[in-house]
């Protein structure tokens, strides 16, 4: 990459303005265009495109809005065109299209009403993957809907790699991640394969970005190889506050949970993450002195690596449940007081999603949703 990434902003409010020198505050260039305004210099120009979703003053659409294949409706319809544009697309077959990893993202203030009967949690992710868009971002969200955040996006899309020729050897997917020579790297790599990247085809044809859209869709929302604090600390049987006191102390155990925190591309897009294999790392350096192999055991052994207390969980085997949002439920509870469900959207390499037994009769919704060997009662280890 050379220069800053470019981030565009096409949105009707001329207020935008002064989200745009924001964005200027984070290391990125941005720019605010009035949808009459848009040129395909800027456009070419952009790591990531942030496109408004209701776009109400616009005069040259309203010329033609007699003229049904020419009245661009909305942001969606707009990101559309957007994208034939990047890439080159028609007007005949003659013309071959090329792939750019431009970032598209929707903004709206009423995705409420754009995913309209959709569990909240997976409404960025139902929209986004529907409508061939990067991601689908509120813009009252203060996590994924910040100007850090799209800075974050934009900087992640302009460093994608250039060369997507040998998925046998993913190792400038790996530097973009940032893993580095860590003593499980080997096991955060297989992790990784798991969860099915698009590291061949599919990035290729698309200058890697459906590696991007994979990653931002598919991998950060849920814990997959890499996990968020609670399920990194659950794994330890700690309260998510341990995490910060642990890497506050000194010896080996500190060590090693500093070097697990993901700092790759797109770290601080929505809230912190470790590696997945770091975690176990940790949890396997502690299992070397406990008496006992559940996350209770494993956390009194941290404890005492430690050599001050830590919150503990006191469960055996933790687990999250979600609620009917399938948002994350932040007390976890026992893993024989819960069943497992199988949400639409959500990747079957994920950590399963969970509901109390107790509140099968008061969550219909979410009790259709169990797996079928949960449903009829077979026992868990």
């Amino acid at each position: 990459m050379t220069g800053k990434p470019f981030v565009l902003i096409v949105d009707d409010d001329p207020t935008q303005e002064a989200f745009a020198l924001l964005l200027s505050q984070h290391d990125v260039d941005a720019k605010h265009v009035l949808p009459d305004d848009l040129t395909a210099t800027d456009l070419e120009r952009a790591s990531l495109v942030l496109i408004d979703e209701f776009i109400e003053n616009w005069s040259a659409r309203e010329a033609v809005s007699g003229h049904l294949g020419l009245f661009v409706r909305d942001g969606v319809a707009l990101a559309g065109v957007l994208r034939a544009a990047l890439e080159g697309r028609g007007p005949s077959h003659e013309i071959s299209p090329t792939p750019k990893n431009t970032a598209l993202v929707l903004r709206t203030g009423h995705l409420g009403v754009l995913a309209a009967g959709t569990p909240a949690f997976i409404r960025p992710i139902a929209i986004a993957s529907r409508h061939d868009l990067e991601w689908v971002a509120e813009k009252a969200d203060r996590a994924t809907g910040s100007a850090e955040a799209f800075a974050s996006l934009a900087t992640a899309a302009a460093e994608l790699p250039s060369d997507w020729s040998n998925p046998a050897d993913p190792s400038l997917q790996l530097e973009w991640l940032d893993l580095g020579e860590r003593p499980w790297r080997d096991e955060a790599v297989a992790q990784i394969e798991l969860c099915r990247p698009p590291w061949s085809v599919l990035a290729a044809t698309s200058a890697g970005r459906r590696w991007l859209a994979w990653f931002m869709q598919r991998v950060l929302p849920f814990p997959t190889f890499l996990v968020d604090d609670l399920r990194a600390a659950s794994y330890l049987g700690l309260e998510p506050h341990a995490l910060d006191e642990l890497m506050g102390g000194t010896g080996p155990i500190a060590e090693l949970l500093k070097g697990t925190v993901y700092s790759g591309q797109l770290a601080s897009f929505a809230g912190r993450r470790w590696w997945r294999a770091g975690i176990t790392a940790v949890k396997k350096l502690a299992l070397e002195s406990a008496t006992g192999r559940t996350a209770d055991d494993i956390a009194r052994a941290v404890i005492l690596l430690h050599g001050s207390d830590l919150g503990v969980l006191e469960l055996r085997h933790p687990v999250f449940q979600i609620d009917a949002d399938y948002k994350v439920i932040v007390e976890p509870l026992e893993i024989t007081d819960a069943v497992r469900l199988q949400p639409d959207d959500w990747p079957t390499y994920a950590d399963d999603p969970w509901l109390a037994s107790d509140a099968i009769g008061s969550e219909p919704a979410l009790a259709a949703l169990i797996v079928i060997d949960d449903r009829y009662g077979e026992a868990r280890e």
